[in-house]
């Protein structure tokens, strides 16, 4: 799905979003962007590792506006914990769109998502910008087509909900997705539908529901073991 035209929209935590104009999908839920991205993927992402010494590979499918970049980099500076984050995105949000988002404002470190807004055309490159422990990078690059020999340890898994994206959610979407997991591996994501769900188990994964992040009833935590 190529980059389409959006509109800058305000979501009821005072945080920015984007609105695709022509399907009406937002990039994050209208009950609180900052809200959910902290609740789905910091408190039951980053801080699954909050204890353990291991340095943290962390894919996101789906950079986007780059919230969930910026709050793991606050994550990492304030666990002083070594970080290396890819984000997969093929379709990057335009510069100017990108800048004007307000996550600098709202953010408890203000200062992580202004400074990644002023790196971003270095990550349109393709170059690799560190901050802190933090290493960071920006493929722009779809799923099914992305190899890589170091696989990853930690997934944000947070492309558009499967009534917009419905090739992100199937059955080759989410083999390629386990197959970029380290054995022990944690994803997780906003979306619950039983039929992603089971395609998870069905490959020998472990899928937790847990209660989901405010306007949003469950969300889903998938581990894979050691032995897969």
């Amino acid at each position: 799905m190529p980059f389409a035209d959006v509109s800058l929209v305000t979501t009821a935590d005072g945080s920015h979003s984007l609105q695709l104009l022509a399907t009406g999908e937002h990039y994050h839920s209208q009950f609180g962007a900052l809200t959910e991205s902290l609740y789905v993927f910091v408190k039951h992402g980053l801080e699954y590792f909050e204890q353990s010494s291991t340095s943290i590979r962390l894919l996101e499918v789906g950079f986007g506006t780059g919230l969930n970049t910026a709050l793991a980099l606050v994550w990492s500076a304030a666990q002083k914990h070594p970080l290396v984050y890819c984000g997969l995105e093929p379709f990057p949000v335009p510069i100017a769109v990108f800048r004007s988002l307000n996550y600098g404002e709202k953010m408890s470190d203000g200062a992580a998502h202004p400074w990644l807004q002023g790196q971003y055309e270095k990550l349109l490159t393709g170059e690799n910008i560190e901050y802190g422990l933090a290493k960071v990078r920006l493929i722009q690059q779809s799923l099914l087509l992305y190899e890589t020999d170091s696989p990853f340890n930690l997934i944000f898994y947070d492309a558009f909900s499967p009534n917009t994206q419905a090739d992100m959610w199937n059955e080759a979407s989410v083999a390629k997705i386990v197959s970029l997991m380290a054995p022990g591996a944690v994803l997780v994501t906003y979306c619950i539908r039983g039929y992603i769900r089971k395609a998870f188990l069905a490959l020998g994964c472990m899928a937790e529901k847990l209660p989901g992040p405010p306007g949003k009833r469950e969300m889903l935590r998938i581990t894979k073991p050691n032995h897969v």
